[in-house]
């Protein structure tokens, strides 16, 4: 019997045999692929539940959050302290104000006022607050501190603000607790404003 040409093999069914060996073929590669692939996902997940268990890892979540030797007093809490409690970053702002405001506040007369209650309703001073807030923790908190940043922030950064505090961004009312719009009118935060639309999203 005269052998057909390959082109007539393939439209007459003559190499399926072929074809099917080289799909078994393939099928075992694949498998074989597969079932590594398996075994190595295993590896991977049980090495990293023994890392996450380890005394090691729990010093390193420690040490992530723990303030450096010259904070005097206890840091404000922050969420980044508890990522798993899914707050959002205007907590750790918030709770630096409190703690700024019963540790920075000068003597009558000098320009170190406390941050006022209505502070957020200023966005050039939620801005000023925010900023303030995270450069401090960057200072003093995990391992990242830097006695040289923290003696920066102290001489430099908080002065600066107190000065623009009353100079640039709140009324004398509003240092007084009575507050006064003026300037750049009140906005939500980014966080509130997300928090507002997957709310509607919800409702829709």
């Amino acid at each position: 019997m005269t052998e057909l040409p390959e082109y007539e093999r393939r439209t007459t069914g003559h190499d399926h045999g072929e074809r099917d060996k080289q799909i078994a073929a393939i099928t075992e590669i694949v498998g074989t692929v597969a079932q590594a692939q398996r075994r190595l996902e295993g590896r991977i997940n049980k090495l990293a539940k023994t890392m996450a268990d380890s005394p090691a890892a729990e010093k390193q979540e420690e040490d992530r959050a723990a303030p450096a030797a010259w904070v005097w007093f206890f840091p404000p809490a922050a969420v980044e302290d508890e990522p798993a409690a899914g707050q959002d970053p205007p907590v750790t702002v918030e709770n630096f104000v409190t703690w700024y405001n019963a540790t920075f506040v000068g003597t009558e007369g000098s320009r170190s006022k406390p941050i006022p209650a209505c502070w957020q309703q200023h966005p050039g001073l939620a801005m000023e607050v925010a900023a303030l807030a995270y450069s401090w923790r960057a200072a003093n908190i995990g391992p990242s501190a830097s006695a040289r940043e923290s003696q920066s922030w102290l001489h430099q950064w908080r002065p600066a603000f107190a000065d623009r505090l009353t100079r640039d961004w709140v009324h004398a009312d509003c240092l007084d607790g009575d507050h006064r719009d003026g300037g750049a009118p009140p906005r939500e935060n980014r966080f509130a404003a997300g928090q507002h639309a997957a709310v509607i999203d919800q409702a829709r």
